[in-house]
Formats: C-alpha cells, structure tokens, sequence
C-alpha cells in the first residue's frame, strides 16, 4: 500500500527563500542577507537556510514605512 502524499498547493507559501524575499522587499539578494545577519529584517532559520514569513515582511514594511507630510 502506497502512502498517499499531501501537496501545499491549497495551502499557499508562507515562507520565502531569500531570492522571493529579495523580490518582495526590492533589494539585492546580498543585502537581504546582510539585513538578516544584522537582525533587522525577520527571518527564520530552518536548517543551514534562511526563510522569510511573509506576515512578518509585511509588519516589517508598516513598521518602517515614513510618512509623507501634507
């Protein structure tokens, strides 16, 4: 008998690999990396790679988004 295997496709990504981050953010992927060693982009450490949530990304985009002045 077969195990049956479960497919994420329904599920949708939540983590990003640091090139999708890079993408997501518009930095180079260097920098990216330099922020995450720095601590100042979130990111999660899933074996010897960096992942990104994307609801973490997108508070870190809030937190520091400057306003205009009107």
């Amino acid at each position: 008998m077969r195990a049956s295997t479960v497919s994420n496709e329904g599920i949708g990504r939540r983590l990003l690999n640091v090139r999708e981050a890079a993408q997501y953010l518009g930095l180079e992927v260097d920098t990216v990396y330099k922020k995450a060693r720095l601590r100042e982009v979130p990111c999660v450490k899933v074996g010897r790679a960096l992942r990104f949530d994307v609801q973490a990304l997108e508070r870190f985009i809030e937190q520091h988004t400057i306003e205009t002045i009107d």
